[in-house]
């Protein structure tokens, strides 16, 4: 009985168990491919300029919290520092 209840406690256990690379994989940071499948033209804090030698992207989605956790996620989303991230036109 006793060896039935550790099994049962040992497999619940190693199934609840993630590894930190799993954990912290979402999809949508990971790369900015995916990232413009929901914000086609990247997102930026609300006064965010872009930095371009060209036609500066001013279509992107404002949005200070939605910036901050895909920047805390993984900081190569914003490349040139002009708090948007993956900003494309």
């Amino acid at each position: 009985m006793l060896r039935a209840l550790v099994a049962v406690v040992l497999t619940a256990s190693a199934v609840a168990v993630v590894s930190p690379a799993e954990a912290h994989t979402t999809g949508l940071h990971d790369n900015c491919t995916n990232f413009n499948k929901k914000y086609p033209h990247g997102v930026g804090t609300r006064k965010a300029h872009d930095k371009t030698s060209g036609t500066p992207v001013t279509s992107f989605k404002r949005a200070n919290k939605i910036y901050w956790a895909a920047e805390k996620h993984n900081g190569d989303l914003d490349r040139d520092n002009d708090r948007i991230a993956c900003e494309k036109a």
